[in-house]
């Protein structure tokens, strides 16, 4: 009895102890690094170590250059066109009278007459006609050349939305509509696509006659207008709220709620930010266990700045209304998520520029607010309005532009050690690499100061240090020990070339900004908009009806479900896979196969370690997909799939295919599988390499071989994919370059 006495007591000190911990952990500050940069000058660049072409030292350059207050429209038919693509000029295009058809490939370009020197942005109203669906990509040119790397690649989305209305199954569950584009008229500015800068690029242009120019990178587009606009300035809230009319709005007005559901989105920018069904959370509006109800849009496919939802609403009169966003950010701790918020296609003020959504496991609320919580009041007129969120990274984009700089940097200094000491140094040997190469120990040195900097400036920015930018710690520290004892170098070159892959990385993915939004509500300024919160008791309520419908709810099936065995012939398909890839199978079966051949077809979504078994029970299905390249032939040497050269049309099938891509599926003169996906390999290359080493792009499989002996030279290498072995790893050296190529894999070069 005393024992257990002892035991409990001694349980009961560990948790206190644990806990207590815990909390202290969390009242820890944390760690700080001015003391490492104060007083060092970051913007200066050890010669040899910078980086040219940037968009901030494009500005720097200009930097005593005013903004212009004036705008000069471009005669878009008084142009000059060369290269590939196609220019002609429409009438009567889509509402214009005239229009500006430019095919990718095109070069256009324009002389304006500028009235006076300074910055000007450059505005663009045009159409992106049918095409390969993706965004158009221009190129643009002041006086025929670049202004800054930037400048290569603006994009501008395309519009997508529902092809038609929410379907219900025969299960009582929704399927999304297909998505179709919208062939209509946009505006924009020319913007980083990447989102590290909000405001649009400013350009400098001379007093007198500029030319500008416009290169099709990507996709055709219809150009309606064409303007170098003063630059656009943003106002304040005050100053916006300053703008508009006093007015004493209605009760009724006052008190009015509007409730726009997520998933009820009308245009989008991409056609994988559809509708999508969550059942994770008890206060997902609208919620069900056992059905499949589209309750939320967003998600992992809303990621990466520009991308954009739009939603319509009405307001039944002219007065002042709040915006509340129902949102959840559970993507990335450590983070915060951003968006733009655009009212009828303008931004009102300049704090909706970044609205901030922090981590949170469940749906928070988000009322549009100033720092002191007082919400923003949005003069509405009586009818239809739009409200769009466009992903964006907000305060986060300065810092990540630096991270990307300094991750160039790195990566200098990394090739300049490796021309040096070879990709393996020997430990024992002294390189003094301190006395041979002095700048690239002061270059890791300024280094070091500016990625402390940036991790400073990140905890400040988020609240705390996440696990990505703790990458960028390492490589800081890392360099540091390498100034105080260069030896180290040698020892820890390979650690050293893998904590850049891993800043590299953690670039990327600090520049996903996921997002989830459940619903917003537009209110009157007295109404009370009711926030529903999940609690310890709702959660699990939630998840025991959750467990109980696990016993009854077929979850694997997609679609309709019919039953098989009678006179109507059903065929079953599994899918190995997700359910987004089940989803758009059947909805493509249901929307054509079914209705020109009779044939129903069940859909499933099944584990690939249940097909064997399945198969051996004699409960197989008699379509599987996604299976790995092996399987068919594995099957048929047990007589357990079928050659597909016994059907009639087997061959037109075939011929939609190389053979090289189902000759893996041949056993005895029969095939027993068609390819989901054919792949083909490309080769990349380092455009500043090739630089530096005064080598061209190799044209032909002879040039690559001539420059073999340049490249091994300094200690660099080429990966090529082998019948045996890939580009990743050991495997990506000129060895295998030199001892087994397999050129037949590839398609280009």
């Amino acid at each position: 009895m005393k024992n257990s006495g002892k035991k409990v007591i001694t349980a009961v000190v560990i948790v206190a102890a644990v806990v207590l911990v815990a909390v202290l952990m969390s009242l820890r500050d944390v760690e700080d690094f001015h003391d490492k940069y104060a007083g060092v000058d970051l913007s200066v660049d050890v010669e040899g170590m910078e980086r040219e072409g940037t968009y901030t030292g494009y500005l720097n350059a200009h930097k005593d250059a005013a903004y212009s207050t004036v705008s000069v429209e471009v005669d878009l038919f008084d142009y000059a066109a060369s290269g590939d693509g196609q220019v002609e000029k429409l009438t009567q295009y889509e509402g214009a009278d005239e229009a500006l058809y430019t095919g990718t490939g095109s070069y256009v370009s324009w002389e304006v007459d500028i009235p006076e020197s300074g910055y000007y942005n450059v505005y663009m109203e045009y159409l992106i006609p049918q095409s390969r669906g993706v965004a158009a990509e221009r190129v643009i040119y002041i006086n025929g050349e670049v202004p800054f790397e930037d400048a290569r690649n603006v994009s501008f989305t395309r519009i997508w939305t529902d092809g038609g209305e929410v379907r219900v199954d025969n299960q009582g569950n929704q399927i999304r509509p297909t998505q179709v584009e919208v062939y209509d008229g946009q505006h924009s500015y020319f913007r980083d696509d990447r989102g590290y800068i909000t405001e649009p690029y400013l350009f400098y242009l001379e007093k007198g006659v500029n030319e500008i120019s416009l290169e099709a990178e990507n996709e055709p587009m219809v150009l309606r207008k064409l303007v170098v606009s003063e630059v656009q300035q943003t106002l304040s809230y005050d100053e916006y709220i300053k703008n508009q009319p006093e007015m004493n709005s209605s009760e009724a007005a006052k008190n009015y709620v509007q409730l726009i559901e997520g998933e009820d989105s009308t245009l989008r920018s991409e056609s994988s930010l559809y509708a999508k069904y969550d059942r994770s959370s008890p206060t997902t509006q609208p919620n069900s266990v056992t059905k499949t109800v589209l309750n939320y849009v967003g998600g992992e496919a809303w990621r990466s700045a520009g991308q954009w939802i739009e939603w319509e609403f009405e307001v039944p009169e002219d007065g002042y209304y709040n915006i509340t966003i129902k949102g959840r950010q559970n993507y990335a701790r450590g983070s915060v998520s951003n968006r733009i918020v655009y009212i009828d296609g303008e931004i009102p003020f300049s704090e909706l520029q970044a609205v901030s959504f922090e981590y949170s496991n469940d749906w928070s609320y988000k009322q549009l607010a100033d720092e002191d919580g007082a919400p923003f009041q949005f003069y509405l007129t009586a009818g239809k309005h739009t409200i769009r969120l466009e992903a964006a990274l907000g305060g986060l984009g300065p810092i990540l532009e630096n991270l990307e700089d300094s991750t160039f940097r790195l990566n200098q200094i990394y090739r300049k050690l490796l021309v040096y000491t070879g990709a393996t140094p020997d430990q024992y040997r002294d390189y003094q690499i301190e006395k041979n190469y002095p700048e690239i120990m002061e270059a890791m040195d300024l280094e070091s100061k500016r990625l402390f900097k940036i991790v400073d400036d990140m905890v400040a920015y988020s609240g705390q240090k996440a696990d990505q930018i703790a990458t960028a710690q390492t490589v800081a520290q890392q360099m540091e020990r390498f100034c105080e004892k260069p030896n180290k170098i040698t020892t820890e070159f390979t650690t050293f070339k893998d904590n850049i892959t891993a800043v590299g990385t953690a670039t990327l993915n600090m520049s996903e900004t996921k997002l989830d939004i459940d619903y917003l509500v537009v209110s009157g300024v007295d109404a009370e908009v009711k926030q529903k919160k999940s609690n310890g008791f709702m959660q699990l309520w939630h998840e025991l009806k959750s467990f109980a419908a696990s016993f009854v709810v077929d979850y694997n099936a997609v679609g309709d479900v019919y039953e098989a065995g009678g006179e109507e012939e059903v065929i079953k398909v599994w899918i190995l896979t997700g359910r987004d890839q089940g989803t758009i199978l059947k909805s493509m079966v249901d929307e054509s196969f079914t209705p020109s051949t009779g044939i129903k077809v069940n859909v499933e979504i099944v584990a690939a370690d249940a097909l064997l078994n399945a198969v051996i029970a004699g409960r197989g299905p008699n379509v599987v997909l996604s299976v790995g390249a092996d399987q068919p032939v594995n099957y048929a040497l047990r007589k357990a799939s079928v050659d597909i050269t016994q059907f009639e049309g087997w061959e037109e099938v075939l011929s939609h295919y190389t053979p090289s891509s189902y000759e893996q599926y041949t056993l005895d003169g029969g095939i027993y599988g068609l390819p989901e996906t054919q792949t083909f390999n490309v080769m990349f290359y380092r455009k500043d390499v090739l630089e530096e080493l005064g080598l061209e792009v190799p044209q032909t499989w002879q040039d690559l071989e001539e420059m073999l002996p340049t490249i091994q030279g300094n200690n660099l290498s080429i990966g090529l994919p082998t019948a045996t072995g890939s580009s990743g790893a050991a495997a990506a050296t000129t060895a295998i370059a030199s001892n087994a190529p397999d050129l037949s894999m590839y398609f280009a070069l």
